[in-house]
């Protein structure tokens, strides 16, 4: 038999070859013989997938919750009355440990309850704020939920009729006779100001502008009883309630249609009210489609000295837009707002020099519902030490300011024969 080569370093050469051995027969285990070091768990015993999932969820919990918490101290510091609070003090005096630290972030009374309030609504109910839980309006629901995706509400039949056809949508809409309003729009309730109480006062058929106050306790001292403290109130005829109604009438005289929301969007609380302010503001807009200007009217927090100004020898209360930008939460229409809002500056400016407080405009990291449409800014008349006098003479300047801008074209959305 020939002997195979074997290559090495140093050349090939040849070994000898022999036939291997059989293996010997594998034997059988025996009792004292040793466990096996590392043996196999039986496939039954193995932990079923997903029994850690729970380190997975606290993981993601932890996660977002280190988020929320770099968010809030990423946005800074805003002006006197722009911080919506997140908590309630943790403690009177000196508190320790991570309740020292929670109460660096200056927050007001009261906001650690509005805060679980929005949270958790149903602890009102418990707690016998509410009568009741809330009903349900399962259609209401579903018409938003289509509306939400699809960008057409399913009550507005030119839109409807403009996603089915879409050259229907080229002609113009002619404003014709009231739209039939359910009965929850055509309530009243007592004290309200002007339009029979109505909680929906509309001023002339196809609105263009919508007013609606987020802040609608916001009142001022001098109307008052004496030591009332903060400016706050349900006395309508005092608040920015009927600031916004004086902007209606204005607007209605000077021949631009207008509709004002005298929803109390305030009634759960200061923190819910911007989310129920803008449930207010789609009601408004689902049901006055014609509106391509939207007023969220409110009184500032400075004092007197810096929210007073004379004209025509008259103290007059000064006006202040805010603008929300998207920087925390995304706002499509902020740039277009933001050109509105300063238009409607210069316009302000133009006709009463000096009644534009400082610095006329005033962008903000929250969106505050401005992202409903183009022309969406937050009107601040006055303050808390303002009168309804100096407040009534400077709602006219501003009536003067927005008939002008409308009657031009000037707003983001409207041409000027919308307003013809």
């Amino acid at each position: 038999m020939a002997r195979p080569l074997w290559g090495t370093r140093s050349g090939w050469r040849r070994v000898p070859w022999k036939p291997a051995s059989p293996l010997p027969p594998a034997e059988p285990r025996r009792a004292d013989r040793s466990p096996d070091p590392f043996p196999r768990e039986p496939p039954a015993a193995r932990r079923p997938p997903g029994a850690e999932s729970w380190w997975s969820a606290l993981a993601s919990y932890g996660l977002v919750a280190v988020l929320a918490v770099a968010v809030l101290m990423a946005s800074g510091t805003a002006p006197a009355g722009r911080v919506v609070p997140v908590t309630a003090p943790v403690a009177s005096g000196q508190p320790s440990g991570w309740a020292r630290w929670l109460s660096r972030l200056t927050v007001g009374q009261q906001t650690g309850r509005d805060w679980l309030d929005a949270g958790l609504p149903l602890l009102s109910w418990a707690d016998g704020q509410l009568p009741s839980p809330w009903p349900v309006h399962w259609r209401g629901l579903a018409a938003d939920a289509v509306a939400a995706l699809t960008g057409t509400p399913l009550n507005n039949l030119d839109r409807l009729l403009s996603s089915a056809i879409p050259p229907v949508g080229a002609f113009p809409v002619v404003a014709g006779a009231p739209v039939r309003l359910p009965p929850a729009l055509r309530a009243t309730a007592p004290g309200l100001p002007g339009d029979h109480g109505r909680i929906w006062a509309e001023l002339g058929a196809g609105p263009l502008v919508g007013i609606y106050q987020s802040h609608s306790h916001e009142a001022f001292l001098p109307t008052l009883p004496a030591g009332t403290t903060p400016a706050y109130s349900t006395d309508w005829p005092h608040t920015v309630v009927q600031v916004g109604w004086w902007l209606a009438q204005d607007l209605s005289q000077r021949g631009i249609p207008v509709v004002q929301s005298r929803v109390d969007n305030m009634q759960h609380g200061l923190l819910a009210s911007y989310t129920m302010a803008l449930g207010t503001a789609k009601t408004l807009m689902r049901w006055w489609p014609t509106v391509k200007v939207l007023l969220d009217v409110h009184r500032g927090q400075a004092p007197a000295p810096a929210t007073t100004f004379t004209v025509g020898g008259q103290p007059t209360a000064r006006i202040l837009l805010v603008v929300g930008t998207s920087q925390l939460l995304p706002n499509p229409h902020w740039h277009q707002n933001l050109a509105f809002a300063l238009a409607l500056s210069r316009e302000l400016t133009h006709l009463a020099p000096g009644i534009v407080r400082s610095p006329g405009v005033e962008t903000v990291p929250y969106r505050y519902n401005q992202q409903l449409l183009p022309a969406d800014v937050q009107v601040e008349i006055g303050g808390p030490h303002n009168t309804l006098a100096q407040e009534r003479r400077a709602v006219v300047e501003l009536a003067d300011a927005l008939a002008a801008l409308i009657r031009a074209g000037s707003v983001p959305g409207m041409s000027s024969a919308a307003a013809r």
